[in-house]
């Protein structure tokens, strides 16, 4: 029996924000393209997420848009600011993309986060309640991850929220400089989620 259709923007009118003990997971907003700029321009953030930086402001107006804002308006993810409550400014995002239609029993999760805020537990705190979201709201029955080899802090982070390894994609992305690499994928199912085992 096939799957039942979710009619996604009646499911979802507005951006769904979310919270956590010490976050505020919000829409990002097109304004935001500075911080869209400066963020995805660090030296860190560039190495984890394996592509270069936004071409200038005009490059970075063009894929926040595709990245991130277009997301929504296409219903075929979310990407979710973090802010910490109290504080203004965003310090990471992360999300869902590749949501596939027409039954949206998949999709793909991307994150990044700020280097001063390493090692405090945030993004474990913020993709459990993404997580969640995903299982609950969207009705996924599996989340992917694809992360770089080199990448061990989000091998780690990953092995931690509960993902299984199921094997290497060859040459399957590009780094930072543009050259293909092999990635190692993750799933999750809806049957192997618990929140309350996840380690902070």
């Amino acid at each position: 029996m096939k799957p039942k259709m979710m009619d996604r923007k009646k499911a979802f009118p507005r951006f769904p924000e979310l919270e956590t003990k010490r976050l505020r997971l919000r829409e990002i907003s097109p304004s935001e393209v500075k911080w869209y700029l400066e963020h995805f321009s660090r030296k860190e953030i560039v190495e984890g997420q394996g592509f270069p930086p936004p071409e200038g402001i005009k490059g970075a107006r063009e894929e926040l848009d595709q990245y991130i804002v277009g997301l929504f308006r296409s219903r075929t993810g979310f990407r979710w600011g973090i802010q910490l409550k109290g504080q203004k400014g965003l310090i990471g995002s992360l999300g869902f993309y590749r949501w596939e239609k027409p039954y949206g029993h998949k999709a793909h999760m991307g994150y990044d986060l700020d280097i001063e805020y390493w090692g405090r537990g945030i993004m474990t705190e913020a993709m459990t309640r993404v997580i969640d979201f995903g299982f609950s709201k969207m009705k996924l029955t599996r989340i992917e991850l694809t992360v770089m080899r080199c990448n061990k802090r989000s091998v780690r982070l990953a092995r931690r929220l509960g993902f299984k390894r199921e094997g290497i994609l060859r040459q399957y992305g590009f780094n930072e400089k543009m050259e293909l690499v092999d990635e190692e994928l993750y799933s999750m199912l809806r049957s192997d989620w618990d929140p309350k085992r996840v380690r902070s």
